[in-house]
């Protein structure tokens, strides 16, 4: 029988069927195809219509001929087991051969891959090289960048103190302007032109909420409170009134 008794069966090619040169997975052959039945279904009745005309006729010519017939119906059972083999093998043939085929281009594909890798290290290495170069130059300028970050950190502290300075006098300057009346308070009518006032100094924002609370009194508990939360550095950030910009 086909095989030897067992199932022929070739599994598809690995890529899938949208891989170059893919074919649909080889159908199983069964243990005893149609035409293997025909056969053998013949072959058992040439020996059994043998026999009977054997023993029926008892000549030495229907023996002659009835053990002929036994032998050609196993025969050619036979022969047929073998044919279906053979199909099977070609299709299997078939298969591999052009698995064969897929691998091939697949190595081809892959020796380029390889190829386009070997470039792209080639380049990462001579990146690499740069980036080493660079690294080596701008070590011996980390003590001298060092110290410059430091100077400006100095600088700009010292500026941000003049800066403080400068709006704190033109705080000063604007609150007694306010003061219309010469009283030395600031009445609540004279807040409104103080604020516009204010905000017209370069270099720092007023939050008029907390400004009118802190400063409601008008006198000079109020406008010390007033320069306090300016000049303090540990204000929170939600109690500031003033906020200085660049």
């Amino acid at each position: 029988m086909a095989a030897e008794g067992q199932d022929v069966e070739v599994g598809g090619d690995p890529g899938g069927p949208d891989a170059p040169g893919s074919k649909p997975p080889l159908r199983p052959v069964a243990e005893t195809t149609f035409m293997e039945r025909i056969a053998g279904f013949i072959a058992g009745a040439a020996v059994a219509t043998a026999l009977a005309a054997i023993v029926i006729e008892r000549s030495a010519i229907v023996s002659i001929a009835g053990v002929l017939s036994m032998i050609l119906g196993p025969y050619l059972y036979y022969q047929q087991t073998r044919l279906t083999d053979i199909a099977a093998l070609k299709e299997t043939h078939a298969a591999v051969e052009a698995e064969v085929n897929r691998l091939h281009q697949e190595n081809e594909r892959l020796g380029t891959s390889i190829d386009n890798l070997t470039n792209t290290v080639d380049k990462l290495e001579d990146v690499e090289n740069a980036l080493d170069t660079i690294t080596q130059t701008q070590g011996k300028n980390v003590a001298t960048f060092a110290d410059q970050v430091e100077q400006n950190k100095k600088i700009l502290a010292q500026m941000k103190q003049n800066l403080k300075g400068t709006v704190m006098q033109n705080l000063l300057s604007v609150i007694m302007a306010s003061d219309a009346d010469q009283d030395n308070i600031v009445d609540p009518e004279e807040i409104d032109t103080l604020l516009r006032r204010i905000k017209g100094i370069g270099g720092i924002e007023v939050h008029e909420d907390r400004f009118r609370q802190t400063f409601s009194g008008g006198n000079v508990s109020s406008l010390m409170s007033v320069v306090s939360n300016l000049l303090r550095t540990d204000v929170p950030e939600e109690e500031q009134i003033f906020v200085l910009v660049d």
